[in-house]
C-alpha cells in the first residue's frame, strides 16, 4: 500500500508519491514564453505577464495598485510603534492596551521582515506577478496579510527546493499551483478572475474545511508539502490534527538529496538562514541563463 502523509482530505490522505510527482514537476512542462523572451505564454492565467520583476514607475504598472515601495516604506514606523509600545508595558505592566498595541506592531515587523526577504527590491518577485494583470483585484495584491501568507509559503518550498525535492522555482511553483485551480473559473478567453484570485490565495494552502464551511479551492497535494517542509523544519505544531502529521516527513527515494535532521537547534537554524541568499532565481533566472548560452553560441570566440 503507498505511503500516505498529512492533510487528509475528505477521501484520505495524500499518497507521498503522488506528491512527490508534483514536486518533481518542471518548468518547461508549465511555463512558455514570446518570442523575444519578455513575457508569458503559457500557463493561460499569465500571458502578458513580463518575465521580468515589475517597477512601479514600469508601463505594465496600473495607477489602483496599492504601492510595495510605501509598504516598505512603514516598517521604520511599525519599529517605532512596537518599541513605544514595549516602553509603555514596563511602565506599566497592566497597561492592557499597549499589551495589544505591542501585539499588533510586534506582528506588523514581523510581516514586513517576511515580506521584504522574498519581495522586497533585491529579490526577483513581485507579488502583482502571481498572475497577470487582467486576473488581479483593482487594488493588486500587496496587502499585507496577502503578501505575508505568500512570503511564509515560498520560504517553505524553498527549504524543499534545498533539498533537492523541488525542482520548479519556489515562487513559479506557487503559480502554477495557483493557475490550476483559476483556469477552470475561466470559461471564455477574455473572462477575468479578478473575483477569485484572493479566495485562492486564502483557501489553497489549508485544509479542506468542514462540511458548513468548505474550502473549494485547497490544494491537498501542495498542503501536503508544505506539512512536509514544516516537518523537516520542527514546526509541525504549527499544523493542527495530528492525521496532518504522520509520515509527512517521508523524503522521495532519491540520490541527489541528503537527509538533515527534522529538529535543529537554535544556533543551527541560525547559521543555516544566514548561510541562505536572500534573494530566488526562479523563470528570470531560466531566461539570463538562455540569452548568455545564446550569446556564446553566437561569439565562439569573443
Amino acid at each position: 500500500m503507498a505511503d500516505r502523509i498529512g492533510s487528509p482530505s475528505r477521501s484520505g490522505l495524500v499518497a507521498t508519491k503522488n506528491v512527490n510527482r508534483m514536486l518533481q514537476k518542471s518548468p518547461d512542462e508549465v511555463f512558455a514564453f514570446s518570442s523575444d523572451g519578455q513575457t508569458y505564454t503559457a500557463p493561460k492565467c499569465l500571458i502578458g505577464t513580463p518575465v521580468r520583476k515589475i517597477t512601479e514607475n514600469g508601463d505594465y504598472w496600473k495607477s489602483g495598485w496599492l504601492s510595495l515601495e510605501s509598504f516598505f516604506a512603514q516598517e521604520e514606523n511599525e519599529k517605532k510603534a512596537k518599541a513605544e509600545a514595549y516602553r509603555r508595558r514596563q511602565l506599566n505592566p497592566s497597561d492592557k492596551r499597549a499589551a495589544h498595541e505591542y501585539k499588533i506592531h510586534s506582528d506588523n515587523v514581523c510581516k514586513h521582515k517576511k515580506t521584504r526577504e522574498i519581495f522586497g527590491p533585491e529579490t526577483n518577485y513581485h507579488p502583482n506577478q502571481l498572475v497577470s494583470k487582467h486576473h488581479l483585484p483593482a487594488d493588486g495584491l500587496c496587502h499585507i496579510d496577502i503578501m505575508y501568507k505568500l512570503a511564509c509559503k515560498i520560504s517553505d518550498l524553498k527549504y524543499l527546493q534545498d533539498r533537492r525535492e523541488l525542482a520548479m522555482d519556489p515562487w513559479d511553483f506557487i503559480r502554477w499551483r495557483v493557475a490550476l485551480k483559476l483556469q477552470p473559473k475561466l470559461l471564455f478567453a477574455a473572462q477575468s478572475g479578478r473575483e477569485y484570485v484572493r479566495t485562492i490565495i486564502s483557501q489553497i494552502f489549508e485544509g479542506p474545511g468542514t462540511e458548513s464551511s468548505p474550502r473549494p479551492y485547497y490544494d491537498p497535494l501542495l498542503r501536503a508539502a508544505i506539512i512536509r517542509s514544516a516537518g523537516y523544519q520542527g514546526r509541525l505544531n504549527s499544523y493542527g490534527k495530528p492525521s496532518d502529521k504522520r509520515k509527512v516527513v517521508k523524503r522521495p527515494s532519491t540520490t541527489t538529496s541528503r537527509i538533515r535532521p527534522a529538529n535543529l537547534s537554535r544556533v543551527e537554524k541560525r547559521q543555516k538562514i544566514s548561510s541562505q541568499p536572500s534573494t530566488y532565481h526562479g523563470v528570470n533566472a531560466f531566461r539570463a541563463q538562455q540569452q548568455t548560452r545564446r550569446g556564446s553560441l553566437d561569439n565562439p570566440n569573443p
